[in-house]
């Protein structure tokens, strides 16, 4: 399926195109995403140059080299980044899944209804269940500590941490009840963005050779 787009033939190896622009566009975001995080310490202003731009080319296929870059030349976690870190973790994953599907590794039956390995399997379900408790529990006391004008707030990648390990949901809850980071796009975009991933994933394990009795 990778070669459905057309291939390009050097010798005796024909490389799909779909590969040659992954690949093309990871590259380029790679050296973006370098010159991004040398810019940014070289003016010591706190600003990032091309996060907009290196949020939509995470989007259209490039999230690996923004990842990749991010080890080389903007390594800690702020405000600023995590948009980005968030829409390019996500993305590489969901293109994972893509390039998995399109490689036949995948089941010929497909299943949709993700929910009822929960419902089959009730220690994912009780764990599930756990961490989302914890999760709104942790927004909460965030808030508590926001109102109250506190010095040891809560990390924000702690808190996206939570809402990525599986307790995306008690996040999303967590900030309507308590209406907190509402205002911050990589908590409502961000958050959002996540549970879109988590469904992906979950989508792809049910159809996945590798666990074939998940379902059951």
């Amino acid at each position: 399926m990778l070669d459905k787009f057309g291939s390009l033939s050097i010798g005796s190896f024909q490389i799909p195109y779909t590969i040659l622009y992954l690949a093309g566009i990871n590259v380029l975001t790679f050296m973006l995403q370098i010159m991004n995080g040398l810019v940014k310490h070289k003016k010591q202003d706190g600003r990032y140059y091309l996060n907009g731009l290196l949020i939509v080319l995470s989007l259209i296929g490039g999230p690996a080299g923004v990842l990749l870059g991010s080890l080389f030349a903007d390594r800690k976690a702020t405000k600023e980044n995590m948009m980005l870190r968030v829409t390019s973790i996500c993305m590489t994953i969901i293109y994972t899944l893509a390039i998995l599907v399109c490689l036949g590794l995948v089941t010929e039956n497909h299943r949709f209804a993700f929910w009822q390995i929960f419902v089959q399997h009730r220690i994912p379900l009780y764990a599930l269940a756990g961490i989302n408790l914890m999760t709104l529990i942790v927004f909460g006391i965030d808030k508590f500590k926001a109102v109250k004008a506190s010095d040891s707030r809560i990390p924000v990648a702690f808190l996206l941490l939570l809402s990525g390990v599986g307790g995306s949901i008690g996040g999303l809850l967590a900030m309507f009840i308590f209406r907190h980071k509402i205002r911050k796009p990589y908590f409502i975009a961000g958050v959002p963005m996540i549970i879109a991933t988590q469904v992906a994933v979950l989508l792809y394990l049910i159809n996945s050779p590798w666990f074939p009795n998940i379902y059951v």
